[in-house]
């Protein structure tokens, strides 16, 4: 690991913020519920709202640095969210900044065809992915995904389309407020593991689905030949079987949840920790189809800017130098670990324990009508708050090449007292 950028990282925290290392117990939010209210003013529902919280969770950040972030007050935590997962190495990672720095200052940002960095990054995607033989790029992980089902319509003649995971805002994958309902008309979906779940769509709809579109693998992995056999099902009804590894890709392995299952699909996503927290994503797929659906729109001004690719260039390769995928798994198998080992000892019932390695998962079953079952999650996770942790409720976890040992003993000496404080309570 970069042991320089890490002691850094320790050495500043250490001298700035005076919580870092044990229990605060008493956190100030005055600073970040200033910056809530500004923030009420000026943005649409004072932001978007999967990023906003009140005490006792973080309400308004300041900052990151590798694998921490600290509030507007100053409360310091060990992040185990990281963006939502963009952030591979590490919050601020010296490597991806300067190498976009330098980018940007010698060759500018945007222009008005494609350029060199852009190729580059494609064929160094079609080497390590192996769905990969051509790559479109795109901006975001919801606009990538709707781009892939747009190749998929277009490759197929066919409308309607299976989902099995979450894929972002976009009309055709959310039913919230405000979406076109005739878009959401045309997307079925289906539950993860559930091969004949997936069966009872293509007999329902034969001849109109054009692709499934699925997560591989998050808190609850693909059973022993589901992956194989789903994409047999979809490829035998004449569909398009797609990975969205928006998540799970150079999380996995290099090559994703594809390369570490041994399943290869049509066409994949990827985006987050493609670029280390810039916002560039990519659809690939196999060239019989990427090459009969490259005359579908899906340009924009954006899609393969300089500084997106630069940025992910720059992750890949220091995932390559630092042996980064092993990192994480290492770090986020010793968290499972110990969380299994404390929960048997301590007796936790309510445990729940999943995911794997470099996206782990520890949460708590709480039934909302029994009373000491919220008692035990709302006493947990404030311990762990004013430990100076952020463990994400309901949400995988995402390691990086930034946690350190230290972190991961933290993490787990933290929760454990907090688990005892939760029985106590």
């Amino acid at each position: 690991m970069n042991v320089r950028f890490l002691g850094k990282i320790k050495a500043d925290l250490d001298a700035q913020y005076t919580n870092v290392g044990g229990f605060s117990m008493g956190r100030s939010f005055d600073k970040s519920l200033a910056w809530q209210k500004r923030a009420k003013a000026a943005l649409v529902g004072g932001g978007q709202p999967h990023k906003q919280s009140s005490p006792p969770r973080p309400v308004m950040i300041a900052g990151a640095k590798g694998a921490h972030f600290w509030d507007a007050d100053g409360n310091d935590y060990i992040d185990y969210l990281m963006g939502f997962g963009p952030m591979i190495l590490g919050h601020a990672y010296p490597t991806v900044i300067d190498t976009v720095t330098k980018y940007l200052v010698e060759r500018g940002n945007v222009y008005n065809f494609g350029h060199t960095l852009e190729v580059e990054l494609a064929e160094k995607l079609v080497q390590i992915i192996p769905s990969a033989d051509r790559v479109a790029y795109f901006v975001g992980g919801s606009d990538a995904t709707t781009g892939a089902i747009k190749f998929a319509r277009a490759y197929t003649g066919r409308e309607k389309v299976i989902r099995s995971g979450y894929h972002g805002w976009h009309d055709w994958c959310s039913h919230a407020r405000g979406h076109l309902s005739g878009a959401a008309a045309a997307t079925l979906s289906v539950d993860f593991n559930d091969l004949e779940g997936l069966a009872d769509l293509f007999k329902a709809h034969p001849d109109e689905i054009a692709c499934l579109i699925m997560e591989p693998s998050g808190q609850d992995l693909p059973k022993d030949g589901y992956l194989e056999e789903a994409k047999a099902l979809v490829n035998a009804n004449g569909a398009l079987m797609i990975f969205d590894e928006v998540k799970t890709g150079f999380r996995y392995s290099l090559g994703g949840a594809q390369e570490y299952f041994g399943v290869t699909p049509d066409m994949s996503v990827f985006g987050k920790a493609l670029a280390n927290g810039f916002a560039t994503a990519v659809v690939v797929g196999k060239k019989e189809i990427m090459d009969e659906v490259s005359d579908v729109w899906v340009a924009a001004t954006f899609h393969g800017e300089v500084s997106l690719v630069a940025a992910a260039i720059a992750t890949i390769e220091e995932l390559e130098a630092q042996d980064g995928v092993a990192f994480m798994w290492k770090q986020g198998q010793k968290l499972l670990d110990g969380y299994r080992e404390m929960t048997v000892r301590l007796g936790i019932e309510n445990a729940r324990i999943g995911g794997i390695g470099p996206m782990p998962y520890f949460g708590l079953s709480t039934n909302s009508d029994d009373e000491r079952q919220k008692r035990f999650h709302e006493t947990f996770y404030e311990a762990t708050l004013e430990g100076g942790l952020y463990l994400p409720e309901g949400h995988i976890w995402f390691m990086s090449m930034s946690h350190t040992d230290e972190d991961v003993a933290k993490t787990l000496s933290v929760s454990e007292d907090a688990l005892k404080r939760a029985k106590a309570a």
